[in-house]
């Protein structure tokens, strides 16, 4: 299963601190365009919902989030409905299994093996990415751009990835430059709206207190390799949270879980 990078500049170097270095394949591969996606403009109503469920969240009142799902809520893991999401139950039901509140399959509250998520729902409350495709009617947090060839990027996974050791990818919109090392050294590349999969983190893991990451060595698709700060990089693989307006209210439509 691929480590979840929920929280960019916030969990994602955290998260990467305990990654294992070399879990990929240094080969060749297709490169990852990415476009950005448009910017939302605001409205203040689904202000006014985020503000809610930021205070939902401040008074851990699971039952103020929930009612902040639209009827149709969904839950999904790239799309696809996960196995643990019942249509045949109420919003409210699924929500609280999907962040935790209540164990998959029970009609009550209670302890759960990822537990309540209360870090996850303030970050989608409070992200400041929101994005709207053309023609769609979901505003999305917190994803900013999107693959522009889903076989090219499926390829590049199967040539990079080890059975058990699935790639991380970032990216970034603006130009980065990649050097030798950590602290600089020659001048590798510069790059500018591609994906490229995590080789290693700097400073390296280390004991069980593990430091911040304040750089990635990422994969080129040359097959090179260069460092370059964290700053500025999104994690291709995120979760994300999808408002919608049913009549004239704006409600929390779908959490999408990365694959």
């Amino acid at each position: 299963m691929r480590l979840v990078l929920l929280l960019p500049g916030i969990l994602l170097p955290l998260l990467l601190a305990s990654a294992p270095a070399n879990a990929i394949k240094k080969v060749p591969y297709p490169e990852i365009a990415v476009r950005g996606l448009p910017v939302f403009k605001g409205d203040p109503g689904l202000d006014e919902l985020r503000k809610r469920l930021t205070a939902a969240v401040a008074a851990k009142d699971a039952n103020a989030a929930a009612a902040l799902a639209a009827p149709s809520f969904e839950w999904t893991a790239g799309g696809v409905p996960v196995d643990e999401f019942d249509p045949k139950r109420d919003a409210v039901h699924n929500f609280k299994v999907a962040f935790g509140f209540r164990p998959a399959g029970k009609d009550a509250d209670g302890p759960t093996e990822v537990g309540p998520q209360w870090e996850l729902l303030n970050y989608f409350a409070t992200d400041e990415t929101l994005t709207q495709e053309a023609n769609s009617t979901l505003v999305c947090g917190s994803t900013a751009a999107r693959v522009t060839d889903e076989a090219a990027l499926e390829d590049a996974l199967q040539r990079i990835d080890e059975p058990d050791d699935l790639s991380e990818w970032v990216y970034s919109l603006g130009e980065i430059a990649l050097t030798a090392a950590p602290d600089g050294g020659a001048p590798v590349a510069k790059v500018k709206s591609v994906a490229m999969p995590i080789v290693a983190v700097h400073p390296a893991p280390s004991g069980d207190a593990a430091p911040a990451p304040t750089h990635f060595e990422l994969l080129l698709p040359s097959g090179k390799s260069g460092w370059t700060p964290i700053q500025g990089l999104r994690p291709l693989f995120i979760d994300r949270m999808c408002f919608a307006k049913v009549g004239n209210e704006w409600k929390i439509a779908v959490y999408d879980q990365a694959e």
